[in-house]
């Protein structure tokens, strides 16, 4: 859906040495039973920070001691916890997983039966809605309904640390409140987050194209496409509201966008923010405004990152634009 509102990211925090209220917590906010042996020392203390911010959750628990969670699936998405502490295992049934600080997996998702035991554990855990996963499988959702799983709990090779920092990233995101309160921050971190999950776990969402996307892959959808990008640049859209815009399928406007402009609707949608971000550098009063609040607006998560494609395409650095020196190069391709 488009959108240009801001995200009001939600903070709970919850820390107890009361047995009792710590099963209510993990009962409620993770949808699993809880059996758990107390200390014997009087002095633990479980803690719980939750982020919500709207399109997904990140939440960091520490829970001492020994515990047992039987869970029968979270309600409407996927958690994919990353062990920073302690031990896991998780038993599916027909084998045991075991984890160690570290480690990165798919802890539990909609009607995922298992048992959980920890010990002494701090976990990260970003929960991602199946909703927000179909839609950025590139795939349409109607066809694919919720039929796709992740065919393992596991990173492929060098996904752990992908979506580590991918997860790092984002937290530093949520805890940055002029980033959260850009509209085209969250939700396109929020598709980043699920773009990751997609890429290093193995799943069946991911489809091929069809005959019928091949043959609309024609200049008229990057026409149809690119002016819709170019009148709502500054809304948080997605590759679907994009290709809904071209009447076409999400594949048939990634084909497109391909095949007569070499490039990706998003990476074009980038590249028209980014001389919006320009343009307004040139007009924006440098006594008033940062490179970094610019940055956000115009749904650049990273100053680091905005800075290097901004000198990728105009040959200066921001900052040197915000104070004084015009560039008139476009970032956008053009389509022939």
């Amino acid at each position: 859906m488009v959108t240009s509102r801001p995200v009001k990211i939600r903070c709970t925090e919850f820390a107890s040495s009361d047995p009792a209220e710590l099963r209510e917590v993990i009962d409620r906010g993770f949808g699993s039973r809880l059996q758990m042996a107390v200390p014997r020392s009087s002095d633990w203390r479980a803690t719980v920070r939750q982020l919500d911010a709207g399109y997904f959750t990140s939440t960091d628990t520490r829970l001492p001691a020994d515990l047992t969670f039987t869970n029968d699936g979270h309600d409407d998405g996927f958690v994919i916890d990353t062990l920073l502490e302690g031990g896991i295992s998780i038993d599916r049934g027909k084998a045991v997983s075991r984890f160690q600080p570290g480690d990165t997996f798919v802890g539990t998702g909609p009607a995922a039966h298992c048992t959980v035991r920890s010990h002494d554990v701090r976990v990260q855990a970003i929960t991602l809605p199946r909703a927000l996963l179909t839609a950025v499988a590139a795939t349409d959702p109607g066809h694919l309904g919720s039929s796709w799983e992740f065919s393992s709990f596991v990173p492929v090779s060098g996904g752990a640390r992908r979506w580590r920092d991918t997860a790092q990233l984002v937290d530093g995101l949520l805890a940055d409140s002029e980033a959260g309160a850009a509209p085209l921050v969250i939700g396109p971190a929020a598709r980043l987050l699920a773009a990751t999950a997609l890429a290093v776990f193995p799943n069946t969402a991911v489809a091929e194209p069809t005959s019928t996307d091949r043959h609309d892959a024609r200049p008229q959808t990057v026409r149809r496409a690119a002016s819709f990008i170019e009148a709502h640049a500054d809304r948080d859209i997605t590759l679907a509201d994009i290709a809904a815009a071209a009447s076409v399928t999400i594949r048939a406007v990634q084909l497109a966008f391909r095949r007569h402009l070499d490039t990706t609707p998003m990476e074009y949608l980038r590249r028209v923010r980014l001389d919006r971000a320009h343009r307004q550098l040139l007009a924006a009063d440098p006594g008033r405004e940062t490179v970094t609040a610019i940055a956000y607006r115009w749904g650049f998560p990273s100053p680091s990152r905005f800075a290097a494609s901004y000198r990728a395409a105009y040959g200066i650095p921001p900052s040197q634009t915000l104070y004084g020196r015009p560039v008139t190069r476009s970032a956008r391709p053009e389509l022939t």
